[in-house]
This record gives structure tokens, sequence and C-alpha cells, in this order.
């Protein structure tokens, strides 16, 4: 399970889904949620990549990637991407 999910083990706080967008790091491997593509990294085009953590009533199921583009095509499911 992700740290966040250990962090909040034996606390009363709900936790609900979220994104971030960030850099495409080098050997990253993963899917797009929205397109099936795969994320990669590209050292002169700086790709950016959402990565959204899902929570199902307060329980972490999984997390998501997508392209930044995709994100917005999808009309941000999670809310705006932190930075």
């Amino acid at each position: 399970m992700g740290a966040d999910h250990v962090a909040m083990q034996g606390t009363s706080r709900s936790m609900s889904s979220r994104a971030v967008i960030r850099q495409v790091e080098p050997g990253s491997s993963a899917m797009c949620a929205r397109c099936g593509a795969a994320i990669k990294f590209a050292a002169r085009s700086q790709q950016r990549q959402v990565i959204a953590n899902v929570y199902v009533d307060g329980t972490w199921v999984r997390v998501e990637h997508y392209h930044a583009e995709c994100y917005e095509r999808a009309e941000e499911p999670y809310g705006p991407p932190a930075g």
C-alpha cells in the first residue's frame, strides 16, 4: 500500500482522491489511464504526467497515470492537479 495509507492508519480522517503533476522520469513505464499509451520520458520535450491516488470510501485502491493533456481532456476527474 502507498505511504499515504500507512500514514493514515489509526486516524479518523477520511482520505479522498487527488492528483499531482510531475515531470516524466527516465525509465518510467506507466500507461495512460485515458488513452492507454505509454507515458514516455523524452529529454528534449520535458514531458509531464498527472499521477492520481484514487480512494474509494476513504480507502486507497489504486494509482492512475495520465499524460497531462489526457488528464485535461478527461476534465480532471480527480480535481486540478497540485504542482
